[in-house]
This record gives structure tokens, sequence and C-alpha cells, in this order.
């Protein structure tokens, strides 16, 4: 419109400065000028106005219909549209969750603590929030490590695109035509997606693979106590000297209930000493007040079913013995226990394992935030900030929706 107005004042100009001069204006006849027919300058300008208008607003329309970048990643840009996806992937696991959050906690699954595996995320930080961030960083190492993939002269194979076909048709199924549209997905920009990934993850897997030789696993696991985590291993029976009201409250026994199981459970450990399998002392479970169950402790943890000194005397207790009968009000339970194996190296392997997976992690992400320094990665926070997680894709794909798919994924299998 600028534009338009800025040509009518430049002939109006033009016109005024002719007739000081003498000179007819653009828009008047001259005499004995050939041809006597109507002046076609005022038309044709009128069409240059016009012109100039639909440019502009066209230019206008054009603008708002294209998406708008929210990520830059060196010159690769990902739109809104191309954030949907794993905005979907995201609530579409949490949201059937929230209704049993709501009911068991009094809270929706998007405002509990974030419970996603981000290590970046900030503790206190609500699940959505987190979520958000996750997302994000998610979404910028992918398309990192997949242009570090090309770099290295990684091809997908035939085989990997099969399967990322195979994971867009699984992302699509249970979806209607006017879903995948309000998702922005398709099969084909899905199996697109699922390849990068696929490229991505394997170059990761290549690289983590070299980065954990570079690992020193002794030094990782130096401070780990194998007298701490020797495990104990064992089988019990055990009685709660507490129930809970109609109103969900606990409520501990009287006295008179007290000796009644008390009798019965020592009646039962009597029975225990000529049993052939000390699982099977209870035939009818359900009717019992008395409960079988397994279970394993280490010398860190302790066991809070007994008092610390009934617990050193289970401690003490060879493979295959069984305990006399711990009756120990303070620790609200009648118990006795059958070791299994006490001296289980499980808890310490198990506590080994995760310090050298954590130092191999710790050492990727040293890898791979040496490699994010050398790209130009832009957010564009105008269009991100305005994004709540819980709130994109939950109207789309509602939690009916959810188990609706599910369901028929199940009849699907059972078939």
């Amino acid at each position: 419109m600028n534009s338009a107005k800025k040509l009518m004042n430049q002939q109006n100009k033009t016109d005024n400065d002719a007739a000081k001069a003498g000179v007819p204006a653009s828009g008047s006849r001259v005499l004995g000028d050939a041809g006597g027919g109507p002046d076609r300058k005022p038309i044709i300008l009128g069409a240059i106005c016009v012109i100039v208008v639909l440019a502009l607003c066209i230019g206008v329309g054009i603008q708002q219909l294209k998406p708008q970048r929210v990520l830059v990643v060196n010159d690769t840009k990902k739109t809104m549209d191309d954030m949907m996806y794993p905005i979907y992937e995201r609530e579409s696991m949490y949201l059937p969750l929230n209704e049993t959050y709501q009911y068991m906690m009094g809270s929706s699954v998007w405002d509990v603590g974030y419970q996603g595996d981000d290590s970046s995320v900030e503790a206190g930080t609500n699940n959505s929030d987190g979520l958000k961030i996750e997302i994000m960083n998610k979404e910028t190492e992918y398309e990192i490590l997949y242009q570090e993939a090309e770099k290295a002269g990684y091809k997908i194979t035939e085989d990997e695109e099969k399967d990322a076909e195979k994971q867009a048709d699984e992302a699509l199924k249970g979806l209607s035509g006017v879903q995948k549209l309000k998702l922005c997905i398709s099969k084909k920009n899905l199996t697109s997606r699922f390849e990068k990934r696929i490229v991505a993850d394997r170059y990761k897997a290549d690289r983590q693979a070299e980065l954990d030789k570079e690992v020193d696993e002794d030094k990782a696991i130096a401070d780990i106590s194998k007298e701490d985590y020797r495990q104990y291993d064992i089988d019990y029976y055990y009685v709660s000297l507490s129930t809970v009201d109609s109103e969900g409250n606990s409520k501990e026994l009287s006295k008179s209930d007290k000796e009644e199981l008390a009798s019965d459970i020592k009646a039962l450990a009597k029975k225990a000493a000529k049993a052939k399998d000390f699982s099977k002392l209870i035939e009818d479970e359900e009717k019992s007040d008395i409960k079988y169950n397994t279970g394993n402790f280490t010398e860190k943890s302790g066991w809070t079913f007994v008092s610390d000194k009934n617990l050193k005397k289970i401690k003490a207790l060879k493979n295959g013995e069984i305990s006399e009968v711990f009756i120990d009000d303070s620790a609200g339970y009648y118990v006795f226990v059958k070791m299994i194996d006490n001296n289980s190296t499980e808890s310490y392997e198990s506590e080994c394992d995760k310090a050298i997976e954590e130092a191999q992690e710790a050492k990727y992400d040293e890898w791979y935030k040496g490699i994010k320094d050398g790209y130009k990665v832009e957010i564009n926070n105008e269009i991100w900030d305005d994004i709540t997680i819980g709130a994109v894709t939950t109207a789309i794909v509602t939690a009916e929706d959810l188990q609706a798919m599910a369901e028929e994924e199940s009849s699907g299998t059972s078939e």
C-alpha cells in the first residue's frame, strides 16, 4: 500500500510541475493530438497501482502461511510443523498416565517433577517444562549427529530404509486423516525423519564404542565398597501389625489381634522346618493375613522389616537356614526368613555397572559438547516460549483416542 501511494504522489508531482511549465498534464489532452481517443495513461497508472497493491498483499499472505522456523542448526531449519511429531511422541507417552497422577497425587502428570532422562534439566523443574527442554535438546542432538554422520560418509542401508518405513507405519497407526493433518505428519515426512534418526543413532553408537575405550573402569568403580553392597537374598513370611480402614487410614491392630497373629506365624514357622518347599507353606494366601515374599537387602541399605538387633541375627544365618520368628512390634511386622544367599555380588556388580555407564555417558557428553560448539544453533524463543507441553497435541489425539488405539493393537496382537 505504501508503494502504491508513493507512485500516486510521484505522478501528482509530475502533473503539477508540468502545469507550471506550460506542459499539458498527463491526464489532459493536447490540441491537435492525433487519434482523438481517450487518454490511456490514467488507466495504465491505475493498473500499476492495483498490481502493486496485489503484490504487497500476496507477499504478506505468503509470509503468514510460511511456517516459521523454530530451530536452526547450521543451514538446516526446523519449523513448528517439524516439531509437532516429537511433541506428540512425548505427550502421547505421558497423557495416558494423567488420570492416575490426578487420582494418586492430586496433580497432573505435567505438573509433577520432571520424569525424563535429560541430565541438563534442573532439579525441581516440572514435567511439562522438563520435557520441553528435552525435546529441543534431542532435536538439536539428532540434527548435529546426522550432519556429522553425513560428513563421515554414512549412508542409510536398504534394511534401515525398510525399518524407517515400518516405524512410520507404526507411528501413523490408528490416527485419522484429520489428526495426521493437524499433527503435520505423513508417511513421507515421518519416514524421512526416522531415516535420519537411524543414521544418527548408528553414528552415535559407533562413536560411543570408541569413547568407551577411553574410560578408566577401575577408576570409575574405585569408591564402591564391596562390603557395603554385599547382598543378602532371602525368602520370608510376614504379617503386618496394622490395617487400613474404609477411609484409607492406617490403624494399628489391637493387642489381642497381635497375639493371635503371633501364634499363627509361629505355627507356620514350625511347619517350615519340615517342609520340602518353603514357598508353599500357606494353602490359600488370599484368605491368610500372613504373606510370602522374596527379597534382598545390602549391608548399606539394611531391611526395615526388623530391628537392627534382629537384622544382625538374619545376617548371621547360613545359606538354607531358617530363622526364628521375630516378634517385633516396633518394626511393624512379625516375620521369619530363609537365607538363600548370604554373600551375593549382584548389588555390587550392578553398582559398578552403573558407575561405568555414568563415566561413559560423561565421556560422550564431553565429546558432544565439543562437536556442538562448532555448530551454529539458533532457537526462535519468540515461538518456542509460547509452547506448553501437555497442551499442544492432547486435544488432537486425546487420552480416549490413545486408549482405543492401545486396545485395538492389543486385540490385533492376541488374534
